[in-house]
């Protein structure tokens, strides 16, 4: 009896370390879909208002450092409602930031969603499979570049607070903004119709880099059908893109606001306004009960294809990292001219084109009227003159001359108008 509980015991350590470090798949040569299939059905809940994002955060830090990765786990604070909306909850949350030290100043880093996005009266709802398609797509590409060589050091990060959708915080995580040189960005791989790459709203360097790794692989991954198209959504005055759109949902927001040249991997349905885990005719799936791997290989065809999407946007991730013209296309990327740079100087030259036609229009008022007062007096007719009086008095020198003769009237003069010089 002893002997048997020993093995029972002995097992379920190796069941939790397994569901602990191998519950992602995390097994090398797995594959993007095993390491998605294995997170979400360890961690079918994942919000953090029920706690379950915390043991999602756990097998993801074990998995990073059983793959070579420094890894740090910054905590962080949301303070909501309780349930009964009596009062307030304090909440926290983590970000898993794996860390991979090439001895560069400059870090290209690579980052996705972990947790889940289940309102308090959907709590169970599927098992989180579009967060998870990304999961298991991030953590193919850590194995593969933990003993790559690339130009930068690498940093894996899976952030936390989805359903909080704050400003992304990077304190405690090892690097700020200035430190990165690329981020690429994971968002619904493989759930909804198509994937596509997004870089930017105008043409650069980055975007055009990636695209042309994706058409050489022949990935299938589509580019946006068009820029800027207006969402349903609003952010802060004080964000400095004042739209939205499928491709500007993501946290590469968050670095495209701070300058940083990024492309970001989504799933979706871009003819809708945000169409994240879209699929035509069926709407938003996540957070449903059709959140699910399962599901989604339904909708994808099979889950051949939903494991061949997550695989192409893997394979051309890790060749654009690893690319020996990596280093040369950032530093092109990071003179041109951006999206927030082009939107702050169109309002800056909106604001000055305006200001100075009011100017300009404000002078042309003064010219105006003073050109008008001008010639009112020098033009001006008198027309109160009286018998007598000599109208052109005031254009003559001097006083008018006058004579005391008596001239003769009209009648008198001789009737004849021929000179009598010439009369016989």
């Amino acid at each position: 009896m002893k002997k048997l509980l020993i093995l029972v015991l002995t097992f379920s350590i190796l069941i939790s370390c397994l569901a602990l470090t191998v519950g992602t798949a995390s097994a090398e040569g797995a594959t993007p879909y095993e390491y998605a299939s294995g997170y979400a059905t360890a961690h079918p809940r994942r919000d953090i208002l029920s706690g379950g994002a915390g043991a999602a955060a756990n097998t993801l830090s074990a998995a990073l450092t059983a793959k070579g990765y420094q890894v740090t786990m910054p905590e962080f604070r949301y303070y909501g409602e309780s349930s009964s909306g009596n009062a307030k909850v304090s909440y926290t949350y983590n970000h898993v930031i794996g860390f991979k030290n090439n001895g560069k100043d400059k870090c290209v880093v690579i980052g996705c969603y972990y947790d889940g996005y289940e309102p308090l009266d959907t709590y169970g709802v599927g098992n989180g499979g579009s967060v998870a398609l990304s999961v298991g797509t991030l953590l193919y590409v850590a194995d593969a570049l933990v003993s790559a060589s690339v130009d930068y050091n690498v940093v894996i990060a899976f952030w936390g607070g989805l359903e909080i959708a704050d400003d992304l915080s990077l304190t405690g995580c090892g690097f700020d903004f200035d430190d990165v040189a690329l981020y690429v960005n994971f968002d619904s791989i493989a759930a909804g119709d198509n994937d596509y790459l997004y870089a930017d709203d105008v043409p650069r360097a980055q975007g055009k880099y990636f695209a042309d790794i994706a058409a050489e692989q022949k990935s299938g991954i589509l580019e946006p059908p068009a820029f800027k198209k207006q969402a349903s959504l609003s952010y802060e005055s004080d964000d400095v893109y004042t739209y939205m759109h499928l491709g500007l949902v993501g946290l590469n927001r968050a670095f495209m606001s701070e300058g940083v040249p990024c492309v970001s991997f989504l799933g979706g349905a871009w003819e809708y306004d945000c169409g994240l885990y879209r699929y035509a005719g069926k709407g938003t799936i996540e957070g449903t009960s059709l959140d699910t791997v399962a599901d989604l290989d339904a909708l994808n065809g099979g889950a051949d294809k939903t494991a061949a999407r997550m695989m192409a946007v893997a394979n051309v991730v890790i060749s654009g990292v690893t690319g020996k013209n990596l280093s040369s296309v950032l530093d092109k990327a990071a003179g041109e001219t951006s999206s927030k740079s082009l939107n702050s100087s169109l309002a800056f030259y909106l604001i000055s084109f305006i200001g100075t036609a009011l100017l300009f229009g404000f002078l042309i008022f003064l010219y105006v009227k003073q050109g008008k007062g001008r010639r009112e007096g020098v033009w001006e007719v008198k027309w109160d003159v009286r018998p007598g009086d000599d109208p052109y008095e005031e254009f003559r020198d001097g006083e008018a001359p006058t004579s005391d003769a008596p001239q003769k009237p009209d009648e008198e003069k001789d009737g004849d108008d021929n000179d009598d010089v010439f009369r016989f």
